[in-house]
């Protein structure tokens, strides 16, 4: 028995090899072709039939008992079929591990597939696309800028304020006049003739300057109810709009009412050495020792971040690439996608123009540009990320958004939006590692947003208004807490 092994494991290792000859129509295309010997085709004729004789069962015939003739007759374009599609993808599979290529997009078969033949060779020739070659640059001599971050007596107070906001409790006040008021209300819309047009009883307000009711826009809606206690009417004269659902009232006056049931307001409490205790500290100071780490921490990540959307543009700058399309492709979708929530998102079904995609696509390069560059630094340096960094990024999402880690990442994965997940954390590291061999000059904060401020607007003056934004992970805002 183990002769036998040995003798079949010496076969395969004596297969006469494949011709591959691969060349390069570009920078970011590859074109493989591929020759299989007939010894080989042959070979993978006898491994489908031998299958086939073992599975098959017809009547008349025990299973496996069907004679090999009969199969290779009846079946005959099924077998062909079988034996295409697996020494074609094996042969595929093998010379692009022989030459180490890596496609960024699926092999396209130039012309096609070709059939099986009879006797003789097989020929096939594919194309697809690849990473770029560079030579990285010396960095050594590029500077980055980073602001001189601090802990301010502004960004205490921010934080300590927005902590008091997480701590509010809504609690039932006589009277309307805060930002926070969220108002019980019985809202109807009356004619001039005095006549019901509407009555939309226990509706829930909020109190700002704008409210819409049946698509009735009230501006200084917050003016009219400033000062309306439990039990008033607040009557507010308006035009009915153009759009409104009774075509016989449109354009006309009228008047719609707000009975005011019940008021709740959201009360932020005072930061106290009971309520710092209360919360698990040991009290206001430990709170406020707690909250200056948490800033450090935070302006720390943002010193961070402006420095590799530093380092990134200078990559764009210095490394001079062909990109290839399936990236430009893949960051277009990605912005369409994005822009498309965002609408969605403010209560607009915008349609996708195909000026829209082409600006789109353009505002895209920069982005495919980095992804290019990204993905062959991360070869360079040994970068990659593991399973645990991408469950700790969905968690990090998770818990800013007040959602179960688990449910997050049940749902992303469903939407496919690990793979973004794990690109984003795919570069952040390449870019870290890119801005450890720059130069970092520390600058005053000041002076860093008046150099921002002058930069935004030699940016906007160079831009037509209506080009689309490239995302790029973040404005050059500084946190204030």
């Amino acid at each position: 028995m183990e002769d036998a092994i040995q003798s079949s494991t010496s076969m395969i290792t004596e297969a006469e090899p494949l011709e591959i000859l691969v060349e390069e129509p570009s920078s970011v295309t590859r074109k493989v072709n591929v020759s299989i010997p007939e010894s080989r085709i042959k070979s993978k004729y006898d491994t489908v039939l031998k299958t086939l004789v073992k599975d098959a069962a017809l009547p008349g015939f025990r299973k496996g008992r069907v004679p090999r003739r009969l199969l290779e007759k009846r079946f005959k374009a099924d077998i062909a079929n079988d034996v295409r599609s697996q020494i074609v993808s094996e042969s595929l599979s093998e010379a692009i591990e022989q030459n180490s290529l890596q496609p960024l997009s699926e092999p396209k078969f130039v012309p096609e597939v070709p059939e099986v033949p009879e006797i003789g060779s097989m020929k096939f020739s594919v194309e697809f696309e690849v990473l770029p070659e560079f030579s990285l640059p010396d960095l050594s001599a590029v500077e980055l800028k980073k602001p001189a971050l601090a802990v301010t007596e502004e960004r205490m107070n921010l934080a300590k304020d927005h902590l008091r906001g997480n701590l509010a409790e809504m609690l039932e006040v006589p009277e309307i006049g805060d930002a926070d008021d969220h108002i019980s209300t019985d809202i109807s819309v009356v004619d001039q003739s005095g006549a019901a047009v509407e009555n939309l009883p226990h509706q829930h307000v909020h109190f700002s300057p704008e409210f819409n009711v049946e698509g009735i826009e009230i501006k200084g809606f917050d003016g009219h109810l400033r000062g309306a206690k439990v039990g008033d009417t607040v009557r507010i004269e308006v035009t009915l709009p153009d759009t409104f659902k009774r075509e016989d009232l449109r354009g006309q006056k009228a008047t719609v009412g707000f009975h005011i049931t019940k008021i709740m307001r959201r009360v932020k409490p005072e930061l106290t050495e009971d309520l710092a205790k209360a919360n698990g500290f040991d009290g206001l100071e430990d709170l406020n020792d707690s909250l200056r780490r948490a800033i450090e921490d935070r302006l720390q990540s943002e010193g961070a971040r402006l420095l590799r959307e530093q380092a990134a543009e200078k990559l764009r700058e210095v490394v001079q690439i062909d990109v290839p399309p399936s990236l430009v492709t893949r960051a277009t979708a990605q912005l369409a996608q994005s822009v498309m929530q965002q609408a969605a998102q403010a209560g607009h079904k915008p349609e996708l123009t195909a000026d829209m995609v082409d600006r789109m696509r353009a505002a895209s390069e920069p982005r495919a540009k980095l992804d290019a560059i990204v993905m062959r630094l991360a070869e360079k340096f040994g970068v990659d990320v593991q399973i645990e960094e991408i469950n700790a990024e969905v968690a990090m999402i998770a818990d800013m958004n007040g959602m179960r880690p688990e449910l997050l990442l049940s749902r992303m994965s469903k939407a496919g939006q690990l793979d973004s997940v794990r690109a984003d954390l795919l570069q952040r590291k390449v870019l870290d590692r890119v801005v450890e061999q720059c130069k970092t000059l520390e600058i005053d904060e000041a002076q860093w947003k008046r150099e921002q401020d002058e930069l935004r607007a030699s940016m906007a003056a160079q831009q037509p208004s209506a080009q689309v934004a490239e995302p790029t992970g973040g404005d050059q805002a500084i946190p204030q807490a």
